[in-house]
Order: structure tokens, then sequence, then C-alpha cells
């Protein structure tokens, strides 16, 4: 009798613990994002003897039921706006509401200044010699330098935070004296934006990427910079362009975190040229048939900084048919891509890489296979001292 009473307890407690994920999962509906978190779902865990043996299956099932508890989405949301209005903390979920800007909250650990000079030479090296590859074919190479947001408005931080001063300062000017140093021209946006008294149009609030008219002014720059190199090159003018505020609400990436609950009004915009210069696209070696502005099918739906070309890809392609311009590739991080609908329209060719992603060749490699004319790398100012992606530029032949 003792021993059925204890399997009896054994089995109903079995049930038991398997009644809360079989619900979990019904009550879940088989999601697999989550769209505030940006990020996959952990996925149901397979149940074998070596994940019973080495316990591992608890620990997946206990993250998996994290992901996947009922309610999840609406008690993380409560969490957040109690976080926010309640009791006011000055960072909710790694973001500071800093005035009229959402801001990363910053480690109070930064580097001293001396650090950062070696660093730079280092960071720089490989530039330099990627340089030289592209001059040998008779190429240009410029590297744009863009302040992320938080370093744009690094002023806005309450004193009590940390701001990466620094860094912002010390640690980007070293850069830029370093690359001048291994002969690659740099173009700084940072000083370009400083000159045009940093307006406060050209970033988003809400979002680590600046606005499309940052954007464009960046664009403008870029272009000029290119003239004095010699280039003569068509320019999209500002009454080329109907720049176009989008309907729909502008779910950015530090709001995201916030579940969208800091009240704003910020909307995403476009530059819809009034006369369009065609092209054909290709995304990852694929015909594509994205245009240059992602956008919702619905005013209502939320968008994101991916409307521009639809996000990030590894390789993307956009041919105009016009022989009698010159080829470009620009190669960098996501700052690239309202840029491209912009900068597209200046070149025959443009090849736009994201080395964070593409990875069927070096990038060595794939400038001498195209020997584009143009090659422009595009980095936001947090990158310059991070290690590969779009800074593994050079590997010796």
């Amino acid at each position: 009798m003792e021993k059925f009473s204890q399997r009896a307890f054994l089995l109903c407690l079995l049930a038991a613990l398997l009644a809360v994920p079989a619900g979990t999962a019904l009550w879940s509906r088989k999601d697999t994002a989550a769209y505030y978190e940006n990020r996959s779902l952990a996925e149901f865990p397979a149940v074998t003897a070596e994940a019973l043996w080495t316990g591992t299956l608890g620990a997946d099932l206990e993250s998996w039921y994290s992901d996947h508890a009922p309610g999840r989405t609406t008690l993380l949301k409560a969490d957040t706006a109690a976080q926010m209005n309640l009791l006011r903390r000055p960072s909710v979920n790694g973001v500071v509401s800093a005035g009229d800007v959402l801001l990363p909250f910053l480690s109070y650990e930064e580097r001293e200044a001396e650090e950062y000079p070696p660093l730079a030479a280092e960071a720089a090296e490989p530039f330099g010699k990627l340089n030289s590859f592209i001059q040998s074919y008779g190429g240009t190479f410029c590297c744009v330098g863009i302040p992320e947001q938080r370093v744009y408005f690094r002023d806005r931080y309450p004193d009590y935070l940390s701001r990466h001063e620094t860094e912002a300062s010390a640690g980007d000017g070293a850069y830029a004296r370093a690359m001048a140093e291994a002969g690659v021209d740099f173009l700084d946006m940072a000083a370009a934006y400083d000159a045009q008294g940093r307006p406060e149009a050209y970033y988003s609030s809400l979002d680590h990427h600046y606005h499309y008219y940052g954007a464009y002014a960046a664009y403008r720059c870029i272009l000029d910079h290119l003239a004095e190199a010699g280039w003569d090159l068509p320019m999209l003018e500002e009454g080329d362009l109907d720049f176009q505020e989008l309907p729909n609400p502008y779910i950015a990436s530090r709001n995201r975190k916030l579940y969208n609950l800091w009240p704003n009004a910020e909307r995403a915009v476009t530059g819809v040229q009034r006369d369009p210069v065609p092209f054909t696209r290709y995304d990852n070696g694929e015909l594509s048939d994205r245009p240059l502005f992602v956008l919702p099918e619905a005013d209502y739906l939320p968008t994101t900084y991916n409307l521009y070309m639809g996000g990030d890809f590894a390789e993307t392609v956009l041919e105009t048919n016009r022989p009698d311009l010159p080829d470009a590739l620009i190669f960098g991080d996501s700052f690239t891509n309202a840029l491209e609908t912009l900068l597209y329209a200046s070149f025959n060719e443009t090849r736009v890489l994201d080395l964070r992603h593409y990875d069927a060749m070096s990038l060595r490699e794939y400038i001498g296979l195209y020997r584009p004319d143009v090659v422009l790398c595009v980095q936001n100012d947090t990158f310059y001292y991070l290690g590969g992606g779009n800074n593994n530029v050079w590997e010796d032949p």
C-alpha cells in the first residue's frame, strides 16, 4: 500500500509538472519572437536521455517557460510602467529618460584618455593597408565616421550618470588622428555636424541612429568631400526630394525597450525622389523587388529604422545602368541603410556589404574582384575600437 501511494504521488507530481508547460504551450500560441525585445524566444527543448542525465533539461525548460509564460508581455509592460511612472527610476530596462531624448545607461567604467592613442593606431593600421590596396588600382577610399545618437546627445545625460565623455572626446579624436597618420582619408561627421550647429532634428530622440535629415546631411558632406577629391557626381538636392513624415507610430530601438510607453510624437521620415533614379536590386545574390523604403501595410502599424532598405543585409547591389558614372562599394554598420537610399543615385553600380554578416570572401578579395572606383566605409563611433565585423578590413594575401 505504501509503495502504491508513493507511485501515485510521483505520477501526480509528474502530471502537474507537465501540465504547466502544456498549458503554457496552448496559451502562447506557438509565438517565436518577442517583438518589443527584438529577439527570438526560446524553443521548447528536446527531451532526451542525455538532457535528463546532465540536468540541462530543467534549465532549458525554465528558459522556455520564462519566455512563454501566460501574460508575459503584459506583466513586463506593467513592470516597466511601474518603474517609469511610480518608482521613477533613472534607468529602466537599460534606457535613460534624459529630458526629451532616450539614451542608453552606460557603465561608470571607462578608459583613460592616454589609453586611446595606441589603441587607435592599432585600429587604423588595417585601414591603411586597405587604402594602399585601393589606390594601387586607381580607386578612392574614404572612411566616414558618424556619431551614434548617445554621443550626439551626450550633453543631455543627468550629471549623476556616466556619459562616457572621454570616449566621445579623447577616443574619437585619437581615432581621427590615427587614420590620418595611416594615410586614410577620414571624414569626421561629428565635426561636420558641429559646424552646422548640431541640429536636434538630425538625430532621433528614440533610436540609436540618426534621423533621415541627419543621413541626408551626411550624404551631402560625403559628395562634397568626394568632389574635393576630383569626382564629378550627380547629387540629390533638397529640391529633388519630397521629405515625407510617415503616419505610422515609430517604435524605435530605445522606446522599444520601454514597450513604447515613453510618450512622444516622433515619426520616421523618408526622402522620396521626385524624378526617381530607377534601379535593379539584388540582396544576398538574389534578385529583389524591395523598394528603398519598406513600409508597413497600414498607417496604424508601427515602423522602425529597418524601413530604410528593409534593414541589414550581408550584400546588396543596386544597378542603375548608367555606365558613364563610377561604381561604388559601401561597407559598414546599419548607419549605411538610410545613406544607401541616397548614395546609389550618384553612382552607376553601388555594392553594399555588412561584414558582420558577409562571409563569402574577405573584403580585400571582394574589392580585388569588382575593383570599385569609390570605396566608402561608414562606421558609427561606438564601433571604432571593437574588433571584427566592419573593422575586419584586411587579411594579408
